[in-house]
Parts: structure tokens; sequence; C-alpha cells
């Protein structure tokens, strides 16, 4: 409590703690509306496209005043990165969860390397608006493009570090520069398959996909490790 009078006279007090209405705070009240902002404009990028997702049409989604997307984001561009952001540690969480999971035996590469493609091709197209978010939009996306190089990079470092054998969560940096260009090589691979099926071009079930995937993967892998003339 803190007096609003210095006049000793005077016992008047005024509470200094936040005021909540219906039981919850302002800032819980903020955090829900940028939950909704970002829950729309996941569904309105991953359907009408990164042009076609403006703070208006968020705005009629949610139901809520635009003034309110202001109170979490400065623009239409943070939250196109702040969407690409959630989907990207979907993806990592997802990733690693799965190399944990994986118990050694007589074939771990064979292992390791189809429990990560099978989470991949789950998360891109279990849901196409990740998917279309991540392989088609952010092609063409100032915005987007430089953070899909970013995990792009991430990504194939995770691939290099697991498929020598090492901490799959640690840094590439070190592994030769062989593995490390087959790995991004790979990584893009995966992107452009997984796009040709959101785009219709390709048409393939998941399990044939996956598997086709994880040939590939393994194959180059193979070649890697066998001595070069």
């Amino acid at each position: 409590m803190t007096p609003i009078c210095s006049r000793p006279c005077q016992d008047v007090w005024v509470s200094s703690a936040p005021r909540r209405y219906g039981g919850v705070s302002a800032e819980e009240r903020i955090a829900e509306r940028r939950g909704r902002f970002l829950e729309a404009g996941l569904e309105l990028m991953g359907n009408r496209g990164v042009a076609g997702t403006t703070v208006r049409g968020l705005a009629e989604h949610t139901g809520l005043a635009a003034r309110y997307f202001y109170e979490s984001f400065d623009g239409i561009e943070a939250l196109q990165l702040a969407v690409f952001e959630e989907i990207a540690v979907e993806a990592l969480t997802r990733a690693l969860a799965a190399l944990d999971a994986t118990t050694g035996g007589a074939d771990t590469d064979l292992a390791r390397t189809h429990a990560v493609i099978t989470e991949m091709v789950d998360l891109m197209l279990e849901d196409p608006r990740k998917g279309r978010i991540t392989l088609i939009e952010s092609v063409s996306s100032p915005v987007l493009g430089p953070r899909v190089l970013q995990e792009s990079r991430r990504f194939a470092a995770l691939l290099a570090t697991t498929a020598s054998g090492g901490d799959p969560s640690a840094v590439a940096d070190e592994l030769p520069a062989r593995l490390r260009v087959t790995a991004q090589f790979l990584i893009g691979g995966v992107a452009h398959a997984l796009g040709a099926v959101l785009h219709g071009d390709l048409e393939t079930d998941r399990e044939e996909l996956v598997d086709v995937l994880v040939d590939l993967f393994l194959t180059v892998d193979r070649s890697l490790r066998s001595p070069r003339a």
C-alpha cells in the first residue's frame, strides 16, 4: 500500500498492486491477445500467404481492435518473424526429441535418420500452413528469407554432427567441409521435396516420402564414410 498524501493528518492509501479484471492481470490479457494474433498469423499466412496477411485482416480474424496488435508487435513484419520462430522452435524441439528417443542398436544410423525425417515430414504435412510458410512463402519474403537461411544452417549442422556420431546439438564448424556441404545439400533437397508435395506437384504418401528421403540420406552418408579414390 502506498500513501497518496504526505500530510500527517490524512490516512488515505491506494493499492500499488496491478489492477485485475475478472481475476486476470493486464499482463495476462496482453499475452492472451498476443497468442490470438499469432494463431491468426499462422492461419492467414498459411492460407492467404505472407503478402495477403495484414493488420486489418488479423484484427478481423481475431475480433480484436487493431490497436491491440501493436501491444505486442511493432508491425506486420514482426508478426511474420514471430510466427516463423514458433515453427522453427517446434521443428528443432521435435528433431532433438526424436534423436533422444532413439535407442542404440545394430542400425542406429537408420533409426536416428528415420526418426528425425519422420518428425520433419509430419510437422510440415500434418499442418500444411506451417509447411507453406517455411518452405514456400519464405522463399520470396525479404523478411523471412534470412531466417530460413539461419534455420537451414542450424539443421545442416544438426545433420552433420549426427552423421559424424557427435552431439546433434553441438556446433558443426569443426567438422570436415565435405560433410558440412553435403548436409546443406541434403537439407535443401528435403525442403524442395516437401515443397513439391505441398504444391501438389508431387503425389506420394507419407510413408513412401519418408522412406525415399531416408534412403537418400543414408546413401550419401555411406559415400562420405567410404574412402575417396
